[in-house]
């Protein structure tokens, strides 16, 4: 038990008489860190130069983030007053705690992201359920006079199914694609009606969309031996569809779609998880940089 509280006091006298940075100026810091250096061996010698290019990159991080606490200091200064009267275990110490802290303030803040990404698809989806109160109930292809020239024409019967009156302006996006290229070669969206509309349940909005350029492209949709072609499926001409109610008013409230493409939140929250998960598994020490050239 002696031999124990003996070793236990002679450690912080050997921690004093570490060798310790004196950043007063450059060549006091030089000269501290040629003293400090000459009793490390290579590994202690590239753990400390990753350690200071860590404290040096947290100098321009407080530097950046909080201006009116550094004014006028160079990130060098900075990063030089950060370890002033520190030895070597103690820069190691402190390098590797801002890695700690780094990570877990990287991980906040992509879980606020994710939180944040939430709440715009939730929103997404609930103007969505909102707003699908239409169904295609009948398609037909026809064909019309255009400038002269008979050109075939996509006829859309589209169906509130509602169960409530809808009162007010209602906008509608019609887009047509070539199926095979997920080309978009229609897209239209159009107003109907005024604040006083008034549509049922049942009735219908019909939309006519020319074919006025897939003459070349698509002479089956042109060449067809009988017109109209009732109730047509669209993938045989290589055609697709897609009708969306962009905006409408519900109980005297107008609800919009908002104007995000779903897949690319979900995209994001995948990433962003995928870090988290990798951030977990750093441990936030030196050992996991590598030592590059500037």
């Amino acid at each position: 038990m002696k031999k124990k509280l003996l070793l236990l006091a002679f450690l912080p006298f050997m921690i004093s008489c570490q060798e310790k940075f004196n950043t007063k100026d450059e060549q006091s810091f030089k000269i501290s860190r040629e003293k400090i250096e000459k009793d490390l061996n290579q590994s202690e010698k590239t753990d400390l130069e990753k350690a200071m290019r860590v404290i040096a990159l947290e100098a321009m991080r407080l530097k950046w983030e909080e201006p009116q606490n550094y004014e006028g200091k160079s990130f060098n200064k900075i990063s030089l007053e950060m370890i002033d009267g520190f030895s070597y275990s103690s820069v190691i110490d402190l390098a590797e705690d801002i890695l700690k802290n780094r990570n877990k303030k990287e991980i906040e803040n992509l879980t606020k992201e994710i939180d944040s990404l939430n709440l715009q698809k939730n929103g997404f989806l609930s103007a969505q359920k909102s707003l699908n109160v239409f169904k295609i109930n009948s398609l037909k292809i026809n064909k019309t006079d255009f400038f002269d020239e008979m050109v075939p024409e996509l006829e859309i019967d589209y169906q509130y199914i509602g169960k409530d009156k809808l009162i007010g302006t209602k906008t509608i996006q019609f887009e047509v694609r070539i199926k095979s290229k997920n080309e978009i070669i229609k897209s239209e969206s159009v107003s109907y009606g005024n604040d006083d509309s008034i549509l049922e349940n049942g009735e219908t909005i019909t939309k006519h969309i020319i074919f006025s350029q897939t003459k070349e492209t698509n002479p089956k949709l042109w060449n067809a031996q009988k017109y109209p072609i009732e109730n047509p499926k669209l993938s045989d001409y290589d055609l697709d569809l897609k009708v969306s109610v962009l905006s409408l008013v519900l109980k005297g409230k107008k609800v919009e779609m908002p104007k995000m493409d779903i897949s690319q939140i979900d995209e994001k929250i995948k990433n962003n998880q995928e870090r988290i998960n990798e951030l977990k598994t750093v441990k936030g020490t030196l050992d996991e940089l590598e030592l590059t050239d500037l």
